[in-house]
């Protein structure tokens, strides 16, 4: 059965890692249940010996397949997963093989069974030994990829991938518990070997289920890193380890057990059902039920559940964030397949498919099913703000709803409509159906939706305001940098036209061709200039760190900065003070705070350029008696972008230069007062 799949990915209409991890995973299988069976039946030694070598090769090979499909499987971000992974999946390749390739002769050896004299045992050597170990190491790290890949599930997709990975988990955990089993005795037992195939044989009737079930192979999901933290896999595996090292060790110290293995086996498969109970979601439906009815408790823990909803809607202020993480906790909360939320457009004519707890990509949808028309839906909704049983509806604006949320099960129950309103207007609708065991929504739940239904109605209003509020400031960037370009090219085209309005009057006079060519220039020097200062706010900064010396890093500086004859300047620069920078973007920085320095200086004044250390950081101050600056300035626009107080310049050079220096991982700061001058201060991390 398993050489069935081997074809899989071959003919596949889509030819991706997981399918042919999971081809060439099934044909190692195949080989592997071939040759075992094979050295079985076999009587000579000899033979026994070369096909348990080659089923060795064979097994090699499993542990990089199995971990790179458990990796990759029903993935969106394959690529990103992968390279984080990739040594660990190298690894789980290139040691099995190493061990097989090089120490062939150290993998195992037969020797007669003491009981039975026509049969023999295989014992395992070092080789083999750490081949197993390795098995085992490898079967809990896939066991881990499909538990998160479960646990990232929801709704319709976990319903669509479940008797996949619970075909592929048989598969897993029957191999780590035999791998242990051969690692605590140091040798392959024939009793294993048929554990091996019967779960093989239940691993492929599932993964046939599962494709038959869906007509395809994976899905694509986005786990996240946290799931690893609280694995039931890990605490399963160690729960399990740590049981059987100690009943090894009391029935080896009473003189040993035949049906140790069994006994063994019989405490993963209750360890197991016990995780399977504990995940299943019509056993903790029940179980809450009970113990409400039978012991006047509430069915939902409230305080727990208005966090749980909570973090759903504050981790973000995107709509759709807002929708999907809603979404999600919808479908575990009431244990819902079917879970979807749709917004009103802002023109009022149709709703948009805004999450859905059966939704692959934005790119997989059909278009047809992503939208609404609104119609009269919006005034029904305001007239109606509480939730409603839809299947029991007969007007014409809930059919078009229904139409719109099929549910995949016939006996899915009925499917409920909860409003999103707020602040007297329709953010939009949610859909619940299609709930295990087909219970029904109570009382109760409908005030949880209710509760629910205000809460992410509000935060999806407080969403909708703050991208309004980010358009609006793009805007008004957009016209703050629109106001200084044209100015500055308004001035540009201005001497440009009065030179050629001179030109036809003046032209054979040698002094205005000279003029005029000098003219041309500086204009075009203007414009090159105005055309780099604002490419270098949208290009992402990068910086090259060296080692060098802040003083001296300051006085090159200064010698490239032209002293106007009404500026007295002075310099108190202390010695050894090693920093790592970049040497023209630093350069810059310091340049840029004297030139504003000077600039700030309309009649006689004076700049102070001042470097010291001050702990573990070395400190470079830039002071003049310049005009200074309000407080509320300073607050509010000195480190913002195309914010100036100058005549002339787009208040880029400060903004820049915080950019900078943070990028170093320091600080700068101001100290200034109004018509008494400013200091700025920049603070580095010593080297």
């Amino acid at each position: 059965m398993a050489a069935v799949f081997v074809a899989f990915a071959p003919f596949s209409k889509r030819h991706t890692l997981p399918q042919w991890s999971f081809s060439l995973g099934m044909l190692a299988l195949a080989v592997e249940q071939l040759l075992t069976g094979l050295a079985i039946r076999a009587n000579q030694p000899l033979e026994i010996a070369q096909l348990i070598r080659w089923r060795f090769v064979a097994s090699a090979f499993l542990p990089g397949l199995w971990l790179l499909f458990a990796a990759t499987y029903s993935r969106g971000n394959v690529k990103e997963k992968i390279g984080k992974r990739l040594p660990i999946i190298v690894l789980a390749f290139i040691v099995p093989i190493l061990l097989v390739l090089l120490a062939p002769d150290h993998l195992a050896r037969l020797t007669k069974d003491p009981l039975l004299p026509f049969q023999w045992s295989v014992h395992l050597e070092w080789a083999g030994f750490f081949l197993h170990i390795v098995f085992l190491l490898s079967m809990i790290g896939a066991l881990v990829g499909l538990e998160r890949t479960y646990r990232a599930s929801v709704g319709t997709l976990r319903w669509k991938i479940k008797f996949m990975l619970f075909g592929m988990g048989t598969l897993f955990a029957a191999r780590f518990f035999t791998s242990s089993q051969i690692v605590l005795a140091q040798e392959i037992d024939q009793n294993l070997e048929s554990v091996n195939a019967a779960a093989l044989l239940i691993c492929c009737l599932l993964v046939g289920r599962s494709l038959l079930r869906r007509g395809s192979f994976e899905i694509d999901l986005y786990p996240s890193q946290s799931i690893i933290s609280g694995s039931v896999v890990i605490s399963l595996a160690g729960a399990y380890l740590i049981i059987v090292g100690v009943l090894s060790k009391v029935i080896g110290h009473l003189g040993g057990d035949q049906a140790f293995a069994i006994q063994t086996f019989l405490i993963l498969i209750a360890l197991v059902g016990l995780v399977l109970l504990v995940q299943s979601d019509r056993a903790r439906q029940i179980v809450r039920r009970f113990v409400s009815r039978n012991f006047q408790r509430p069915l939902y823990d409230y305080r727990t559940l208005w966090l749980k909803v909570t973090n759903a809607t504050s981790q973000s202020v995107r709509e759709k964030d807002i929708c999907l993480s809603t979404t999600k906790l919808l479908s575990n909360l009431f244990d819902t397949k079917l879970t979807s939320i749709w917004l009103l457009e802002p023109s009022n004519t149709q709703f948009l498919l805004a999450a859905s707890s059966d939704q692959k990509t934005d790119q997989n949808l059909d278009s047809e099913a992503t939208h609404i028309e609104a119609g009269s839906i919006p005034e029904e909704l305001l007239a109606h703000p509480a939730p409603i049983n839809l299947d029991k509806q007969k007007e014409s604006w809930t059919k078009t709803i229904v139409a719109s949320n099929t549910s995949r099960f016939p006996k899915g129950g009925n499917r409920i409509l909860v409003p999103l309103t707020g602040q007297e207007r329709v953010v939009g609708f949610m859909v619940l159906g299609d709930r295990t065991n087909t219970l029904k929504f109570t009382q109760q739940e409908f005030d949880t939706l209710s509760c629910i239904s205000d809460h992410v109605a509000a935060s999806l209003l407080s969403a909708a305001l703050t991208r309004k509020l980010e358009e609006s400031n793009e805007i008004e960037a957009f016209q703050t940098m629109a106001t200084f370009f044209v100015h500055d090219l308004k001035n540009a085209v201005s001497t440009l036209n009065l030179m050629l309005k001179n030109m036809p009057k003046h032209w054979d006079n040698p002094e205005f061709r000279a003029d005029a060519l000098r003219g041309l220039g500086n204009t075009s020097e203007r414009i090159t200039n105005l055309i780099n200062r604002l490419s270098q706010v949208r290009h992402e900064l990068e910086i090259s760190p060296q080692k060098l010396d802040l003083s001296e890093l300051a006085n090159h500086a200064i010698k490239e900065w032209e002293q106007p004859s009404h500026v007295q300047f002075e310099s108190s620069l202390s010695d050894d003070l090693q920093i790592r920078a970049d040497k023209i973007k630093l350069k810059s920085v310091i340049l840029n705070l004297v030139i504003n320095a000077c600039e700030a200086i309309d009649e006689d004044g004076k700049i102070a350029l001042r470097t010291e250390r001050d702990g573990s950081h070395a400190v470079l101050n830039v002071t003049d008696s310049g005009c200074g600056m309000s407080d509320e300035f300073i607050r509010s626009s000195l480190f913002r972008p195309f914010k100036t107080t100058k005549k002339s310049g787009l208040g880029i050079g400060i903004f820049q230069s915080k950019m900078i220096v943070e990028a170093h991982g320091g600080s700068i700061t101001v100290v200034s007062r109004e018509n008494h001058g400013s200091t700025f201060s920049i603070r580095l991390p010593l080297a």
